[in-house]
């Protein structure tokens, strides 16, 4: 196993050969712990926020598209990549991100799936650091009403005694491969990102905050279900994205009238994605990456 050090330089020589250069690696120090990211490029600030369980890795496509024009920040969550472990909790995670916006200054924020939930939350709370949004096939809190709650890891163990790891490794070996198709990548390149997205499931600290996200947000659906009910939207310009490719037909118009709820509610603009499944930033980047440009302006 490489040590932390090697792990993290893994996202940098990947990006860095993804884009022919001028990546770096930036920390926050928060009360002894590091949150730390990869950023280029310079511009309007935009900060790519990942879902639950996923590596900012896969926003490889995006972070590429995006680069010539906009400062792009990939920035890990507490306890993923490179960043220090932390307690999983809702405020810790929203905090987190606060405080790497406090950093970058105002910026558009694209979060998928979790992360655009975590992304709504920052904007309530701090306006003034958040100039767009682009919430790719974003979480809600509706969509977790009715499911049973989910035990954490036994963290007096090693990861990989947990049945569900085996998933989650399958799962990352995967995801890195489609990550590698969304840029084209040649046989070298493909290598080089498909280590800097596996470096996210390394360690045990790392694996069980995969293994634990989840339950967390399960234990706190009341909580975002209040969260969203004292909700203050800032006029900044939203874009919602919503995939429909591999959802159980079953669901869809649930999914599509709740987003479509909550684009009215920010006075945004709602495109359904018939072509992309639910990683639209690894599907359709090329999309991602035109919502980034009209929010931006």
């Amino acid at each position: 196993m490489l040590n932390g050090s090697q792990a993290r330089d893994r996202v940098v020589v990947a990006f860095d050969a993804l884009t022919g250069g001028g990546v770096s690696r930036c920390a926050l120090d928060r009360g002894g712990r590091l949150l730390q990211w990869v950023q280029g490029g310079s511009g309007t600030p935009v900060v790519l926020e990942a879902g639950a369980m996923s590596p900012v890795a896969g926003f490889a496509a995006v972070f590429k598209g995006l680069v010539s024009e906009h400062r792009v920040i990939a920035y890990d969550r507490a306890s993923y990549g490179a960043s220090d472990p932390a307690p999983l909790s809702l405020d810790g995670q929203v905090d987190d991100l606060i405080a790497v916006l406090e950093e970058t200054g105002p910026s558009v924020v694209v979060g998928h799936s979790w992360g655009g939930l975590l992304a709504q939350f920052a904007t309530w709370t701090r306006p003034d650091l958040v100039t767009g949004l682009v919430l790719l096939d974003p979480s809600h809190e509706t969509f977790w009403t009715d499911a049973p709650p989910e035990a954490s890891a036994d963290r007096t163990r090693p990861a990989a005694d947990d049945p569900r790891t085996e998933d989650v490794l399958a799962f990352g070996h995967d995801l890195a491969a489609d990550v590698a198709r969304s840029v084209g990548a040649d046989q070298h390149l493909t290598q080089l990102l498909t280590d800097a997205c596996l470096s996210y499931l390394e360690t045990d600290a790392q694996l069980f905050t995969y293994l634990d996200e989840l339950p967390m947000i399960l234990d706190h659906v009341d909580d975002l279900t209040a969260r969203r009910r004292q909700a203050v939207w800032p006029e900044i310009p939203v874009v919602l994205l919503t995939a429909t490719k591999g959802r159980p037909p079953e669901f869809t118009p649930q999914v599509i009238a709740v987003q479509e709820q909550l684009a009215t509610e920010c006075d945004g603009r709602h495109q359904v994605v018939p072509d992309s499944g639910h990683y639209m930033h690894i599907d359709r980047p090329d999309l991602v990456i035109a919502c980034v440009e009209e929010v931006a302006g």
